[in-house]
């Protein structure tokens, strides 16, 4: 079992594949309401389908995973067997700005598990160049292949799941991560990502609405969550401005203009 194959500057920043930013895999989740869902189709840009099966992920999940595979490719180098990527609880919470404890704990192994119990499947378009699997157009796996306790040393192990790297052959970004850090709400977590990784034309607050899954049954209401976000963005400098036009379609406005 080895690492995935991982971009040089995944050592020195986050990076994500476009499938996991432009796509309701990673959307909110509202406290006790996390759903099962088996072969669900998410909603995603692009000439790409994903099927998830598995406890609904939120942005913390995708905090998790990214810094995961952050981890992987600083340690490519040391040669550990079988893939295994070393932590500790404290160092990881730190890294997602989380304070350490039992609660921190609790909610960093609860995120692990459900990124090792889940499944994805990420079906190509006829039109999509992907060098592991061109034949197949298919692929499929949990995202956190399975973690380990020394309870000796009190280290932690994880192997990420290592076709992954076949993910980011689809497109992949990097994410300024101490811009992130200071988000506060999971859907400017998740503009966040999308506007690192797509062009920024505009896109109605609707689709917004449905591809960061929500689950604001009321447009009008999810519009003042989406501005408050805006704002978040804006306060961080990840964009310069924004504004919502008469066929209510989000522009957004980028730093260097």
């Amino acid at each position: 079992y080895n690492l995935p194959i991982l971009p040089d500057i995944a050592q020195q920043c986050h990076i994500a594949p476009n499938t996991f930013l432009q796509s309701a895999m990673f959307g909110m989740v509202q406290r006790g309401r996390r759903k099962y869902i088996e072969k669900k189709k998410i909603v995603s840009f692009h000439n790409v389908e994903v099927f998830f099966t598995g406890g609904e992920l939120d942005q913390g999940d995708l905090d998790v995973i990214l810094h995961s595979v952050h981890l992987a490719a600083q340690q490519s180098k040391q040669n550990r067997p079988n893939g295994l990527v070393e932590f500790s609880v404290r160092g990881f919470l730190k890294e997602l700005g989380k304070k350490p404890g039992k609660s921190g704990q609790d909610w960093l192994f609860n995120s692990i598990r459900r990124l090792c119990a889940c499944l994805v499947e990420v079906r190509y378009g006829e039109n999509v160049r992907q060098a592991v699997l061109s034949r197949l157009r298919i692929y499929g796996g949990p995202l956190i292949y399975d973690f380990y306790h020394d309870p000796m040393k009190n280290r932690f192990f994880l192997r990420v799941n290592a076709d992954l790297g076949s993910l980011l052959e689809l497109g992949w970004a990097s994410l300024e991560w101490q811009q992130r850090l200071r988000l506060n709400t999971s859907l400017a977590k998740w503009l966040h990502g999308l506007y690192s990784s797509a062009n920024l034309y505009p896109i109605k607050t609707g689709t917004i609405c449905h591809l960061s899954r929500s689950g604001c049954k009321e447009l009008y209401k999810f519009r003042q969550q989406l501005k408050k976000a805006l704002n978040e963005l804006v306060a961080i400098k990840a964009i310069g401005a924004w504004k919502i036009d008469d066929e209510d379609k989000v522009h957004v406005i980028s730093l260097s203009k």
